[in-house]
């Protein structure tokens, strides 16, 4: 049993183990942006199936569980915050600068008072290709003040830099209701795991000297589910903070927009379903003209655009295999796609892959 895998495996390598899978109009390497064009030897030959043009979800997938209730009952306490707030910290993960920013916390908080928009995690994207497009694109769209962070990492070079940008904001802009008050207050808002409470207890750490968190962090989406007490980050001037749980839109414009918050572990993973996240992956690759995943895999193989075929070659090659109860025949050995599929999706959450900035297209004006 266990040799006749084995052969099957080997034989998996040389041929496609699927038919191509049925795609759309083909996303041709010439029409494509130069910046998207993979190295020469991950290019496809003229025999590979078509690329698809759109990504499509199943019927069965529903969005409205990415915004469970505490969400909609925290976002009217942020609501009722603001009148004592002076500033707004909009925090954003750097893989999706536009995508991925609520256009609700914009339009309710960041547009009510001064704003800073802090691009977090910039170690995972390609900072001389891409700062200054990003950084045009919002100075076009009414968000000027921007400052780039990597809170996992604690850099005080960048932990500086936004305490300079917030104390010239605190006292270049008007202060409302709250010009009788000797101390200042701040909103850290954004989207889930942009790393809001990092970014917190990474200013108090390089501010005032303090080691110890004082908010939780997490690796997961979904860790801070309420609006918390205000932490002190700074003596002089006096500088509180209140950390806010993540927010995502209720309503999503489109299905790339929801698949690159899955992708960027945005979303709680038991809200999603890991193989549709991998799909999308190998969608937006091979439509960005990126086939090095079958290097990086160690696929011998041209590039696929059928996520199951890609999952079987996978299997095959790092012989993932797992036991498994069929009805009727008791355990057998199947491959171990779930695995595969981590592997897959841990190709772009680890930076492994030569670009991971998913709005490569929505910057193409600027780039």
């Amino acid at each position: 049993m266990w040799n006749t895998v084995r052969t099957v495996g080997k034989r998996l390598l040389e041929r496609s183990i699927d038919g191509p899978a049925k795609c759309m109009r083909p996303l041709s390497t010439s029409s494509a942006h130069p910046s998207m064009e993979g190295p020469s030897s991950d290019l496809p030959s003229s025999s590979s199936p078509p690329f698809r043009d759109s990504f499509e979800l199943p019927s069965s997938f529903d969005f409205r569980v990415w915004f469970p209730m505490h969400m909609s009952v925290q976002l009217k306490a942020m609501e009722g915050k603001l009148r004592t707030v002076d500033l707004i910290l909009e925090v954003h993960d750097a893989r999706i600068p536009i995508s991925g920013r609520n256009p609700l916390l914009a339009r309710q908080f960041s547009a009510a008072r001064p704003h800073i928009l802090v691009m977090n995690k910039m170690d995972l994207i390609d900072m001389g290709k891409y700062r200054r497009p990003i950084e045009e694109y919002y100075a076009d769209h009414g968000a000027p003040r921007i400052v780039w962070t990597d809170c996992k990492r604690r850099l005080s070079k960048a932990i500086v830099d936004l305490r300079e940008c917030m104390i010239d904001a605190l006292r270049s802009e008007p202060r409302f209701n709250r010009t009788t008050k000797t101390e200042y207050q701040v909103m850290v808002i954004g989207i889930p795991n942009v790393g809001k409470s990092s970014l917190i207890n990474s200013l108090r750490s390089t501010n005032l000297g303090i080691k110890k968190s004082a908010v939780t962090e997490g690796a997961r989406p979904g860790v801070t589910i309420r609006v918390q007490n205000r932490v002190r980050i700074l003596d002089r001037p006096p500088i509180y903070v209140l950390d806010t749980p993540g927010v995502l839109p209720p309503r999503h414009k489109s299905v790339d927009e929801a698949m690159k918050l899955a992708l960027c572990d945005l979303v709680l993973e038991s809200a999603t379903e890991p193989r549709i996240v991998a799909d999308y992956l190998l969608y937006w690759m091979n439509r960005t003209g990126d086939y090095s995943y079958t290097r990086h895999l160690g696929l011998p193989s041209e590039p696929v655009d059928d996520i199951d075929a890609l999952l079987k070659r996978i299997c095959a090659r790092h012989e993932m295999r797992v036991k498994r109860m069929i009805p009727g025949e008791g355990y057998q050995e199947r491959w171990d796609t779930d695995k595969a599929v981590k592997m897959f999706i841990a190709l772009f959450r680890s930076a492994k892959l030569r670009d991971h900035c998913l709005d490569k297209e929505l910057l193409l004006p600027y780039l």
